[in-house]
């Protein structure tokens, strides 16, 4: 098996459209994506043993517990503890930006400063410095 395992990316938005956007910039790329629309199946999954390299997520989902709830839950639990963590969200407010350092989030990007590209790269880049 001489091919490089693909970077499994969770991703948790109530947004389908934007969840399909992201999902397939970071597949040109060549990562795995897993999107969920609410924090219950996106729970469910990390419960059930998916571990990802990385976990991008909203802070407001309006249908659904919020992204602090979900990334509360994920370290009370222990899941998916070497995954990176980033908050992509349109909540800027410094508010938010400290709760959000404060649960332990890797990053924060708000989405309309940038393009799922320019998100991609990013993450390509965090992971870089992250492995050994």
């Amino acid at each position: 098996m001489g091919a490089e395992r693909k970077i499994k990316v969770l991703m948790l938005d109530d947004e389908q459209f934007l969840l399909f956007v992201y999902k397939t910039a970071f597949e040109k790329k060549g990562y795995e994506v897993t999107a969920y629309h609410d924090v219950d199946n996106a729970l469910k999954a990390l419960r059930g043993g998916y571990v990802p390299n990385v976990i991008l997520f909203d802070i407001t989902m309006p249908d659904s517990r919020s992204g602090y709830e979900f990334i509360e839950t994920v370290y009370a639990e222990k899941l998916a503890k070497h995954s990176l963590k980033i908050a992509l969200t349109n909540e800027g407010q410094d508010g938010e930006l400290k709760r959000m350092g404060e649960l332990g989030a890797d990053a924060h990007f708000l989405k309309a400063k940038y393009i799922p590209s320019e998100i991609e790269a990013a993450v390509a880049e965090m992971l870089k410095t992250k492995r050994h």
